[in-house]
């Protein structure tokens, strides 16, 4: 199985984006399992796949304000 390098730091004598085989990584005497875990490599051939995202667009409506009450004492004069 081939596997692909993803961190920034050498795995197995390998640098970012370098395939290697599990024997390779064998060799080294390294663990496979705690490479991929650690997010130091990655199976060839799996790339993360774009999810899309679905977003609802609420319209945008102005409320109007309720009226406020005024007073007039121009018109409450005679009463």
């Amino acid at each position: 199985m081939e596997y692909i390098v993803t961190s920034s730091t050498k795995v197995c004598g390998k640098i970012n984006g370098e395939k290697l085989t599990q024997d390779d990584i064998i060799r080294y005497g390294a663990n496979v399992d705690h490479l991929i875990l650690s997010g130091n490599i990655k199976k060839a051939g799996q790339t993360p796949k774009a999810v899309k995202e679905e977003t609802q667009v609420e319209p945008q409506v102005q409320k109007e304000e309720p009226k406020a009450f005024v007073f007039n004492s121009i018109n409450n004069e005679g009463e």
